[in-house]
């Protein structure tokens, strides 16, 4: 995503070219002025890819073939989140908060699979659990982006009562470097330098 927070003026205007989205797999790079999408409200990212043409090329329609919507840009569990829980997002917190969100035990949408959600928690999967999904959520307003500022969290999410990842309860591999426990919350970061 490439955004030029010079042509967005808050409750005025979003002026062409303030959205850019490049999507790229081995012998293509597709990209195009999304803003006509930004308008609608925001950008929608599933983790499946957006340009018609990726997406073919890169197998998709086989995949929803072979496994169902799981894999469908507009039909994908994250996406139907996404549309239905949108106009929760009123502000920062609430950003923060759905970004986040993975309540795959209750969510209808979810299947009662922990990766059918926003932030995606592989390790807690009935089968195959692994070590993988949402490592970490980046969240700023216009605002904060002007100063190049964040709120950042690392680690798998702890959604809805979700428990907190801890490498030792499920894996017997090599995390060195790594944190044992990861039960961090937000913070903010801002540049060493003069903006």
């Amino acid at each position: 995503m490439i955004i030029d927070m010079k042509k967005i003026s808050l409750g005025k205007s979003i002026d062409d070219n303030a959205l850019w989205i490049v999507e790229q797999i081995p012998s293509l790079v597709k990209s195009a002025d999304t803003t006509s999408i930004l308008r609608t409200g925001y950008w929608p990212s599933y983790n499946v890819p957006f340009f018609e043409e990726i997406y073919n090329m890169s197998g998709y329609p086989g995949y929803v073939a072979q496994h169902g919507t799981e894999f469908s840009y507009q039909l994908a569990p994250r996406a139907k989140i996404f549309r239905r829980d949108e106009g929760k997002v009123v502000d920062l917190m609430s950003m923060k908060k759905i970004m986040r969100y993975n309540d795959y035990e209750n969510d209808p949408y979810s299947e009662g699979d922990s990766c059918n959600a926003i932030c995606c928690r592989g390790d807690l999967k009935k089968d195959n659990p692994r070590p993988d999904g949402c490592y970490d959520t980046k969240v700023s307003n216009l605002a904060m982006a002007m100063n190049f500022t964040a709120d950042i969290i690392n680690g798998p999410t702890r959604g809805t009562d979700l428990p907190v990842f801890v490498w030792s309860d499920v894996y017997k591999q090599s995390h060195v470097g790594l944190p044992e426990k990861y039960d961090f919350n937000f913070i903010r970061t801002a540049p060493k330098w003069n903006v």
